[in-house]
């Protein structure tokens, strides 16, 4: 960026990929995967002799069967589109974060390290009920209860249509919530735990549509040329150019493009994935809260322990020219994980979800 006439001394804040280079560095590491997985998927490309260092990979995205909510309860059902583009004419396939970019999605799914996969399938049988949000309304006793509160309320009540607690789910924090639940369950490789249903599929990213092989100038791996890098290969076909793609678009028809889709094949560019099914009921089963981790996010973002007040003097303290470290003492710290993240309602809640947990449980590296 050029300097003004004034002049300025730029932070000194590492890059992204290197502040995940030195946290992976110190391993091992579990890796939380919230949005787009551009970041995560070049860190992979350019340090492969790190992987060792990562032991699980946990990821909110992906759309596999064609299930959706069903109105007025939790419990999914056949519906049109599998994924949750807008308007979703063109691509009714893709989840929004494997659509963002289908080919780091597809790198970190085959990247050969262990994946848990917390896609739309999940999600959509934990909706934000009235249920929910009345009771997430008369428990606010943090201040970081507060904040989420009032977050979700802005877009209950800035939503396009009546349809909120039909349409908003819990993506990210329930996502957030299994991973840590799984994590506390780590003796299980089938991935029980208190929040979902889980089980093992073998699926793969869809990056290009067919036919394969064939460049019309949509995709980045031609650069221009007439003959794919991937000649042939999945990765080789039309590459959605956006909304409204005239090549995605049929008549009376479905979209026909898929890029993003996390799509149940077999062979030999499948891959095994541990996949969360659906929310697993609450065990009290005269609750309204229908869902067991709508009880155990109200009550960990309502813990007293971990609260604090947005205070500039220590969110800013080089005003103060302190660097304020924590000290731990002799607390054994809980497993180390990257919180790789985007700047969503969602993401902020659950990264306030996770900062209310003990460091016995969990220990931040990297968000």
């Amino acid at each position: 960026m050029k300097q003004g006439s004034r002049g300025y001394s730029p932070l000194e804040q590492p890059t992204a990929q290197q502040v995940m280079i030195n946290a992976v560095s110190a391993g091992p590491i579990t890796v939380f995967l919230l949005g787009t997985h551009t970041n995560f998927a070049i860190f992979l490309m350019t340090n492969p002799q790190l992987k060792k260092n990562i032991e699980h990979i946990y990821v909110m995205g992906g759309s596999i069967w064609p299930h959706c909510p069903k109105k007025n309860n939790s419990r999914p059902e056949e519906c049109g589109n599998i994924g949750n583009l807008f308007p979703g004419d063109d691509n009714p396939y893709a989840e929004f974060n494997f659509f963002e970019d289908p080919f780091a999605a597809y790198e970190v799914l085959h990247s050969g390290i262990p994946v848990t996969l917390i896609p739309l399938d999940a999600t959509n049988t934990i909706p934000i009920t009235e249920n929910f949000f009345k009771a997430f309304e008369q428990k606010q006793n943090t201040y970081e209860a507060q904040y989420s509160f009032k977050a979700m309320k802005m877009a209950h009540d800035t939503w396009f249509n009546n349809h909120f607690h039909e349409n908003v789910f819990m993506w990210d924090y329930f996502m957030v919530g299994v991973a840590l639940s799984i994590m506390r369950n780590s003796a299980n490789d089938n991935g029980e735990n208190e929040f979902a249903v889980m089980e093992y599929t073998n699926i793969t990213v869809v990056t290009s549509n067919e036919p394969y092989g064939i460049s019309d100038g949509s995709n980045p791996f031609n650069d221009g040329s007439t003959t794919s890098k991937f000649k042939n290969g999945v990765h080789s076909g039309h590459v959605q150019t956006g909304n409204r793609d005239p090549f995605c678009l049929e008549k009376n028809q479905k979209g026909r493009c898929k890029d993003g889709y996390t799509m149940e094949v077999t062979g030999p560019d499948s891959v095994r994935v541990l996949v969360a099914t659906e929310a697993k009921r609450n065990q009290d089963a005269n609750s309204l809260l229908d869902r067991e981790f709508y009880k155990s996010f109200l009550d960990v973002i309502s813990r007293p322990q971990q609260s604090g007040r947005f205070n500039i003097s220590t969110q800013f303290p080089y005003y103060g020219e302190i660097v304020y470290k924590p000290d731990f003492g002799t607390r054994k710290k809980g497993k180390p994980f990257v919180f790789d993240m985007d700047m969503s309602t969602g993401d902020l809640i659950a990264l306030l979800y996770l900062l209310k947990l003990p460091v016995e449980q969990i220990d931040l590296k990297v968000e």
